[in-house]
């Protein structure tokens, strides 16, 4: 008699677990980013600061603002302000957006 009682309730909780567990929403999950995530720098746009925290020296920075504006990021190494290495290594961190902005409007 003591068994089934102890089945019962195993049974009994068992059954509210699942129940109790089907009910639940799951939260969204948020992406996690990365403390170190290399933050991305538009050439045209950018100041001698944020291409110093990239870690070109403020030179080269300073180089960078005043050669503006560039049409694309490879400008820096034809206009000679990066060497080629330094192109490479800092290539992903930087973008060229166009000044102004070139879309059309629908009319």
């Amino acid at each position: 008699m003591l068994h089934r009682k102890l089945v019962g309730i195993a049974v009994l909780a068992l059954f509210s677990a699942v129940t109790l567990a089907a009910q639940v929403k799951e939260m969204p999950r948020t992406p996690i980013k990365p403390i170190n995530e290399p933050k991305i720098v538009d050439i045209n746009s950018g100041t001698e600061t944020d291409f110093v925290n990239l870690g070109l020296d403020r030179t080269v920075a300073k180089k960078i603002v005043d050669g503006r504006p560039y049409r694309s990021k490879r400008d820096l190494v034809s206009r000679q302000v990066l060497t080629t290495e330094q192109y490479e290594k800092f290539k992903a961190s930087l973008i060229a957006r166009r000044p102004g902005g070139t879309t059309k409007k629908k009319s």
